[in-house]
C-alpha cells in the first residue's frame, strides 16, 4: 500500500518532466527525406498554413549559396543547400511533431540516449546557430575567382584559358586602353596576340597580377594615413547607424579620387583597395563592393607583404562580415600582440580589427 503512491507519483513526475521538455522551443536539427532540391517548399507550405488559420508560426534555418556554372554557353547562378539536406528549426517537439502531420517528408534525427536512460532528440544552442548563420552568410558572399571582369584587367595580368581553342593556354596582358569598349589585347605563347573578346569570362581565369611596377606612376595620396583612418572612423559609425553628412561627402571623395586609378605595384593596390571598400559600404554600392571583391580576391595569393595583406583582410571583413576574412586577419594580426614593441603601422591594424570585432558584435567570437 506505501508503494503504490511513491511508484505513480515517480511516473507523473516523469511524465510531468517529459512533457515540459516538449514545449521547450530549441533549434532541432531535422533531415529532408528527398535530398536537397525542395528543401524547404514544405515548410513554406505550413507556414503560409499556419498565417491562414492564425497559428504560431516557426522559424527555420536552411542556408543556400549561389554556385555558378556554364550552361550552354552562358554563365547561371543556382541556389545550393548549404547542409546538403539537412536543415533546422526552432520550435517546441510537439509543433515539430504538427508540422510532421501535414509535411511527413520531414523527420527528426535518431534520438540521442544518455546512460541515465534518458533521451532527446539533437538541438544545437542558440551561440551555434548565431555563428552557422554567420559562416552561411559568408558563403553567400563567396565570389567564384573566374567570374572576373575584363575592365578590371591591366597591362601585365596574366590569365589561363581554361575553356574553347586556346584552352591551357596562359597569356600576359599586353594592351589595355582607356575605353572598356575597345579589345583588350593578350600575349599568347610568346608568339600571337588575340583580343582578350574572342574569349569570354568563364573561358579563362586569373592566375597572376602584374607586379613589376616598371610604369606605377602611383599617388602619393595612397599614403594618406589620415584619409585612412578617417575612413575606418566613419565605417565604425555606419554599423553604430551615426553616418554623418561628412561620411557620406568623404566617401564620396574618396570615390572620386581613387576609382579610376590604375597601379601596378601589389603594395599600392592594397592601399587602393583599402579606400575604396570602406567607401563604397558607406555609400551602399554594393555592385561597386562585389566588384572590387572579386579582383582582390585573385590578388591575394600574389600579395608578399605581411601587413599589406592584414590591410586588405582587415578591411575585407570590415566591409563584408565574413568569418573566413575574420579568421585570417586574426590569423596574421593576433600574433602581433605577442611582440615586445611592435611598429605603429601594426598597432594600429590591431586597434583597427578590435574596432571592427566590436562593432560587428564577434568580440568574444574566438
Amino acid at each position: 500500500m506505501t508503494v503504490a503512491p511513491k511508484i505513480t507519483s515517480k511516473i507523473l513526475s516523469l511524465s510531468g518532466k517529459n512533457t515540459s521538455k516538449r514545449k521547450i522551443v530549441r533549434w532541432y536539427l531535422m533531415v529532408f527525406s528527398y535530398g536537397r532540391k525542395g528543401l524547404t517548399d514544405g515548410l513554406e507550405r505550413e507556414l503560409v498554413r499556419r498565417k491562414r488559420e492564425g497559428e504560431e508560426p516557426f522559424e527555420y534555418f536552411a542556408p543556400t549559396y549561389i554556385e555558378t556554372k556554364e550552361v550552354d554557353g552562358k554563365l547561371v547562378n543556382t541556389k545550393v543547400s548549404l547542409f546538403y539536406n539537412y536543415f533546422f528549426i526552432h520550435a517546441n517537439e510537439d509543433e515539430i511533431f504538427r508540422l510532421k502531420k501535414f509535411e511527413p517528408q520531414y523527420n527528426f534525427l535518431h534520438r540521442v540516449t544518455l546512460k541515465d536512460g534518458t533521451s532527446y532528440l539533437p538541438y544545437v544552442k542558440d551561440s551555434i546557430i548565431q555563428t552557422l548563420q554567420w559562416i552561411a552568410r559568408s558563403y553567400s558572399g563567396y565570389i567564384p575567382r573566374y567570374l572576373i571582369d575584363q575592365t578590371l584587367l591591366i597591362k601585365g595580368d596574366r590569365i589561363r584559358v581554361t575553356k574553347g581553342q586556346f584552352k591551357g593556354v596562359e597569356a600576359r596582358i599586353v594592351t589595355r586602353p582607356k575605353s572598356a569598349v575597345k579589345e583588350i589585347m593578350v600575349f599568347i605563347d610568346n608568339w600571337m596576340c588575340v583580343p582578350l573578346m574572342n574569349v569570354r569570362p568563364s573561358q579563362y581565369e586569373v592566375i597572376a597580377f602584374n607586379n613589376n611596377g616598371e610604369r606605377a606612376k602611383v599617388s602619393r595620396g595612397l599614403d594618406n594615413q589620415r584619409l585612412s583612418q578617417e575612413l575606418h572612423e566613419a565605417l565604425c559609425r555606419y554599423y553604430r547607424g551615426e553616418t554623418t553628412e561628412e561620411d557620406k561627402k568623404l566617401a564620396e571623395d574618396t570615390f572620386h579620387q581613387f576609382a579610376t586609378m590604375v597601379v601596378d605595384l601589389t603594395i599600392q593596390r592594397c592601399k587602393l583597395y583599402s579606400f575604396l571598400l570602406p567607401a563604397y559600404k558607406i555609400l551602399g554600392a554594393k555592385d561597386k563592393l562585389d566588384g572590387l571583391l572579386k579582383i582582390i580576391q585573385v590578388m591575394m595569393s600574389s600579395v608578399k607583404a605581411e601587413q599589406s595583406l592584414a590591410l586588405l583582410l582587415v578591411t575585407m571583413y570590415a566591409c563584408t562580415d565574413n568569418c573566413f576574412y575574420h579568421e585570417q586577419a586574426h590569423k596574421l594580426v593576433d600574433a602581433w600582440n605577442k611582440e615586445i614593441n611592435p611598429k605603429k603601422s601594426k598597432k594600429l591594424l590591431i586597434q583597427r580589427l578590435a574596432d571592427y570585432d566590436k562593432c560587428l558584435g564577434h568580440q568574444e567570437e574566438f
